[in-house]
């Protein structure tokens, strides 16, 4: 996936919906993409499970792989449209699964694809479409299977229908004939045509001048690590879906941070009123007063008290004695 972007913001309207998915992180993180514009109703992990899980929600739109368990998506597709023909399914899924079944699905009622490792802008786009009943197909996956003719061999005069034929060489004649709703007599003549017309002995040969063409042939097969084994778009869907949860993490925090440094202003807010601009109807208090306390003088001034003892009195003076006596 590219990059995270927003979700388009067409209309309040979010269609409840089924997700199929048995990748677990993919599907977690799935959930947590298309959570912005569609409301989540019921998770599966198999065919089976969402069939059951459908019937019982009667969900507006359901969001399937191709790859499941016990039923396949074209399966899952097939049941839905028929017994809700109002539901509308998208097929998200790889590049083998998307060129492999691609007709079938569509005969089965699928109205988008969309490949997992196109990232979420497509993905919306997708939603968007089919959502509202209009179909929707990834511009990699079109560009597979509506290959146009090779233009460096204009004289092999191959048809439309042989040049479908000759890009699926790779699958059995049985599966030919599945995809492209074909008998299977009828598969084998156009075989023998497309021998004729490049004029090759084999289908193994055919197949390789078609890719001399610049024909791809399907389905699509994946590059895989050669470590692991794990295609490149299931890594790559993987990622998308830790990046999803990541970023849905990083929000919680940043609300929580918000939220905090509501609660701090608040708390640091003057009871007079927001801002700190006083009520002119709340009662007039007057300030309290400090209390008066005594001052202790300085250390010095006590030194010195103590080092200078108080002065006496000094004696009362008498007056002078008369030196005639006293007067008899």
């Amino acid at each position: 996936m590219d990059s995270y972007s927003q979700p388009p913001r067409h209309s309040v309207f979010r269609p409840r919906t089924v997700l199929c998915e048995r990748h677990e992180l993919i599907r977690f993180g799935l959930k947590r993409v298309v959570s912005e514009v569609v409301e989540i109703v019921g998770e599966a992990a198999d065919g089976m499970a969402a069939i059951e899980m459908i019937r019982r929600l009667r969900p507006d739109f359901v969001i399937t792989d191709v790859d499941l368990d016990v039923l396949n998506g074209v399966e899952v597709c097939r049941r839905v449209t028929t017994e809700m023909p109002n539901a509308n399914v998208l097929i998200l899924t790889d590049s083998y699964h998307a060129t492999k079944y691609h007709n079938q699905l569509m005969r089965a009622g699928a109205r988008g694809f969309c490949l997992k490792s196109s990232g979420p802008r497509t993905l919306f786009e997708a939603i968007e479409q089919v959502t509202r009943a209009l179909p929707f197909c990834d511009p990699k996956i079109t560009q597979l299977v509506k290959q146009s003719p090779a233009t460096s061999m204009p004289n092999s005069n191959l048809t439309d229908r042989e040049i479908e034929v000759l890009i699926r060489l790779d699958l059995r004649n049985k599966e030919i004939s599945e995809e492209l709703d074909m008998k299977l007599r009828t598969v084998e003549k156009h075989i023998e045509c497309i021998l004729a017309k490049l004029k090759v002995p084999t289908r193994t040969a055919a197949a390789l001048k078609a890719v001399q063409l610049g024909y791809v042939l399907l389905p699509k097969m994946p590059g895989r690590d050669p470590v692991t084994g794990v295609t490149h778009e299931q890594t790559v869907a993987e990622l998308q879906a830790e990046l999803a949860i990541a970023n849905e993490h990083l929000k919680a925090l940043l609300k929580q941070n918000e939220l905090l440094k509501e609660a701090l202003n608040e708390k640091m807010r003057p009871s007079g009123g927001a801002g700190g601009t006083p009520n002119p109807n709340a009662p007039h208090t007057p300030p309290p007063q400090r209390p008066q306390t005594m001052t202790r003088q300085p250390e010095k001034e006590e030194e010195d008290q103590v080092a200078t003892p108080p002065r006496p009195n000094p004696p009362r003076s008498l007056p002078p004695p008369d030196p005639f006596g006293p007067v008899i």
